[in-house]
């Protein structure tokens, strides 16, 4: 109980590490961030491409079952009145519009006088951009009892090449009563004539002494209506903290808009430095100007008082060093001393687990959390403090904050305060599947975080793949989850996703990747060892830097309490895929180098090739098809043997060591120890 005070009185006077002992001594320094400074100057909306979406024609441009819908008023007033039950048991009005591929926000006005027989964050009524013949759609959530006007969006609403948009006003689930639509929009994003993004430094805006001291920014430019390419010009400024121009670039943009700048840092002493960028055109004249950057040159020692941050190879240090990260959701309750969390850590343990989180913590004050952190200790696992959706409306902000009316500034203050000194606390999970509509909250959290608890990392899942590259400053981490088993998606569409955030990401950011361990759906099934391990080296391939489980927990693992045996069966089997991983954790963090000169099922067998200074070599691979097939690989210098990790088979090279070939499954995934 000393240790617990002492740590607790620690953590609420420091703003930054400090390396805990079991005397409760340390030492700190402050220490300063950067990033972007403000959310970016995002897209703006074109006009509304809907055929009559005011209805100030009637009902023109629209095809309903008129026993479900009518008019009701006129002009300004005009509205889609939908009257339930009728003869369509789910009905719909569909615009004539045939969207055509781009991104788009959907919107309207909804109120309802309705009844529903499903919770109500299923049922109600609605608007949706559905995608055909890709079978995809975007929608707002249900509205449902809203006697007064709700208006609800959904941006990012996307048409991919080869499809077609079609809107709809709709209801989900079981529903009886009267609802009515107005104001309906569909209308088109455009991007802004320039976007810039802080390719390095990649963690913080932080640039070490002993790191590159140049900088590297993306260049995307569009020009204007009435514009071309060649009278523009990018003009990038680099100022102190007084204001003062210490060097200015101009570069003229590809025929493409596309490109990287790089801005030379190193003679510049230690200190913040903001970058700004701007869009010129003729005559020098200013067109646009998007977000600033903040870059802080510090120096290397900096970062032996850091528990933790992220390299400029994107991977994070814990602990004092490089981590591949094996995470595990879990759901426990609350315990005011280490002893209770011990039995089920010490199960979890069994996998060589490095990261946890757990939302039941979450609703706890930060000195919670302590007795948590210190049972993990022992067991090397590391913690990342929920506090995703702290804002008052949602369900999830903490009761004593509800209770207090305590603002969100100060709950994130408070607990980013009380969590700084805390070693095992490295980071903040900061949204859980999130829609961009929380962004910019979002990144406002981030900021208080960055003030208060510098030294960490924050980390937020993403479940809507439209939207990644919104979040890729509002983070240090960014996450998938995709869920395949139980939905219509292919189990590759894991190493697709995985991915694709790291394209929105410029692979300039850290991604984790969180692999389905649960059972979701009358359609689906628990994953089975095999699925464990082609899900979680699918993402390895695609460039994840870790690997997260879920869950431990509640609708995950705990749905097996019923059977004891075949709970711990499965969690064996995830042991098992788990320690396959950690066993090469050396091996992933190496960087990736050249081994093969070819592949005959290139595309399609996708790999990540390690040729290590050892001279020992590494293929990592998967198939991304639902069909089995042979590969032939011929490798940049001669093998004698060739050995399939964790599958107790080895594999003879061909005469004279050239190369190898080997079957793959649908979507399985192959390790080769190549000597």
């Amino acid at each position: 109980m000393l240790r617990l005070t002492s740590r607790v009185a620690i953590a609420l006077a420091v703003v930054c590490f400090s390396m805990i002992t079991p005397a409760g001594s340390g030492h700190c320094e402050g220490i300063v961030t950067g990033g972007l400074d403000a959310p970016e100057t995002g897209y703006t909306l074109g006009p509304n491409l809907l055929v009559n979406g005011d209805l100030r024609s009637g009902l023109q441009g629209w095809t309903l079952n008129p026993s479900c819908f009518s008019l009701e008023g006129s002009g300004d007033a005009a509205s889609l009145r939908l009257q339930q039950p009728c003869a369509q048991p789910y009905p719909f009005a569909q615009n004539a519009l045939k969207c055509p591929p781009g991104m788009y926000t959907i919107s309207a006005e909804i109120k309802t006088q309705t009844n529903i027989t499903v919770p109500k964050r299923l049922g109600g009524t609605r608007i949706r951009l559905i995608e055909i013949p890709a079978n995809k759609w975007a929608m707002t959530k249900p509205v449902v009892g809203t006697t007064d006007w709700t208006t609800v969006v959904k941006a990012h609403a996307e048409v991919a090449d080869g499809s077609v948009g079609s809107f709809r006003a709709e209801t989900v689930g079981p529903v009886a009563g009267t609802s009515w639509f107005r104001k309906l929009l569909l209308q088109s994003e455009l991007p802004p004539p320039l976007e810039t993004y802080l390719l390095y430094p990649n963690y913080r805006g932080m640039m070490f002494s002993d790191q590159s001291q140049v900088a590297r920014v993306s260049i995307d430019v569009k020009p204007p209506a009435d514009t071309t390419m060649a009278q523009l010009h990018v003009k990038l400024e680099v100022t102190d903290s007084a204001g003062k121009v210490l060097s200015t670039n101009r570069l003229s943009p590809p025929a493409n808009g596309s490109t990287v700048a790089t801005i030379d840092m190193g003679s510049l002493p230690p200190g913040q430095y903001r970058l700004q960028e701007y869009l010129e055109g003729s005559g020098d004249k200013r067109i646009f100007t998007p977000s600033s950057y903040t870059i802080v040159k510090v120096s290397s020692e900096t970062r032996a008082k850091m528990k933790a941050w992220i390299d400029a190879d994107n991977i994070i240090h814990m602990g004092g060093r490089q981590r591949f990260v094996i995470g595990l959701y879990d759901t426990t309750g609350y315990a005011l001393r280490p002893a209770p969390y011990i039995p089920r850590l010490t199960a979890i343990a069994k996998a060589p687990i490095n990261l946890m989180i757990n939302y039941f913590i979450a609703n706890g004050r930060a000195d919670v959390i302590y007795p948590y952190t210190e049972a993990m200790e022992p067991f090397g696992i590391f913690y990342l403090a929920t506090v995703s959706a702290f804002f008052p409306e949602m369900g999830a902000y903490p009761i004593w904050a509800r209770a207090g009316n305590v603002p969100p500034d100060q709950v994130i203050t408070q607990y980013a305060k009380g969590l700084a000194g805390d070693s095992r606390v490295v980071g903040y999970y900061t949204c859980d599947e999130c829609a961009s509509e929380r962004q910019p909250r979002t990144f406002h959290q981030y900021g208080l975080i960055k003030q208060n608890d510098p030294a960490s990392i924050t980390f937020a899942v993403e479940n809507y793949p439209n939207e990644y590259q919104f979040w890729r400053d509002t983070v240090d981490v960014l996450g998938v989850d995709p869920y395949v088993l139980g939905t219509r998606f292919p189990e590759s569409y894991v190493g697709d996703l995985t991915r694709k955030v790291i394209g929105a990401v410029h692979g300039a950011r850290p991604v984790w990747t969180v692999i389905q361990f649960f059972w979701q759906n009358r359609l689906s099934h628990f994953p089975t060892e095999q699925e464990l391990h082609d899900m979680s080296w699918m993402a390895i391939t695609e460039g994840a830097r870790g690997v997260f489980y879920w869950s431990y927990g509640l609708r995950g693992l705990d749905w097996g309490k019923r059977d004891p045996v075949l709970r711990q069966q499965r969690y064996d089997e995830l042991v098992n895929v788990t320690r396959g991983i950690s066993a090469l954790e050396p091996v992933l963090l190496a960087q990736d180098s050249p081994v093969l000169s070819a592949n005959s099922a290139s595309g399609t067998v996708i790999t990540k090739e390690k040729d290590l200074k050892d001279g020992s070599r590494y293929l990592i691979s998967y198939n991304h098809s639902g069909d089995s097939l042979t590969a032939s690989f011929t490798l940049r210098r001669p093998a004698h043997a060739v050995s399939v990790e964790g599958e107790n088979r080895s594999i003879a090279p061909d005469q004279g060591g050239s190369g190898f070939k080997d079957t793959y499954a649908p979507f399985q995934a192959h390790v080769y120890k190549i000597d």
